[in-house]
């Protein structure tokens, strides 16, 4: 038989147990998702490319749904930076040329500027860097009617501003600039879902 002292020592360590495994929980949906992002994933150059494409649309997209703001106000940019882990630029196909961008990307650059200069089409674009340690998503922004409510002396300071061409006597669907977002090929690992993945590629 169990003594009076034997019974609370049991009820003080099952309350000692019970304890650490409540302040245990606190931190669940942390411990899971570092365990996601170590978890060891193959994933093929074709599916890289399908999630930078996938990740890239969403990031654009919600950067135009307020194009004016979110060229103005860095609070968009800076939570979509932080969620994707990515670095976003914005600014006319030269503005953003860089040397360590590699020469691959640069002469997208130069290719959006030329399309520009003779008024032919702009499609978004993904290029790897030169060591393949970064992708890189590039999408045209075209004027449009989120312009319309602005003074010419807001517009012209917009285009300063945000290192896009000039927006002075720019029809609507003229191209402006680019919006690019630079990928880490590490981050697009730890963040990427193998599930998802298959059926990136099964698409």
């Amino acid at each position: 038989m169990y003594s009076i002292k034997t019974y609370t020592i049991l009820i003080i360590n099952c309350f000692m147990v019970w304890s650490c495994d409540f302040s245990k929980r606190i931190d669940t949906t942390a411990a899971v998702k570092e365990l996601h992002e170590r978890q060891v994933k193959r994933i093929t150059p074709a599916q890289f490319t399908a999630q930078v494409d996938e990740w890239g649309k969403v990031i654009v997209d919600s950067l135009n749904k307020n194009l004016v703001k979110n060229l103005t106000n860095n609070t968009v940019i800076d939570s979509l930076s932080s969620k994707y882990r990515v670095e976003i630029l914005v600014g006319s196909p030269l503005k953003l040329q860089k040397p360590d961008f590699g020469k691959k990307v640069n002469e997208t650059l130069d290719a959006y500027q030329y399309n520009a200069e003779n008024h032919l089409p702009q499609i978004d674009n993904i290029q790897k860097s030169d060591d393949e340690k970064f992708f890189f998503y590039t999408a045209p922004i075209t004027l449009s009617n989120q312009f319309d409510k602005l003074k010419p002396k807001e517009i012209e300071a917009l285009g300063k501003t945000s290192k896009l061409d000039s927006l002075a006597f720019r029809k609507k669907g003229d191209f402006v600039g680019l919006w690019l977002v630079k990928f880490s090929k590490k981050e697009v690992v730890r963040l990427a879902d193998p599930k998802h993945l298959k059926k990136l590629s099964e698409k």
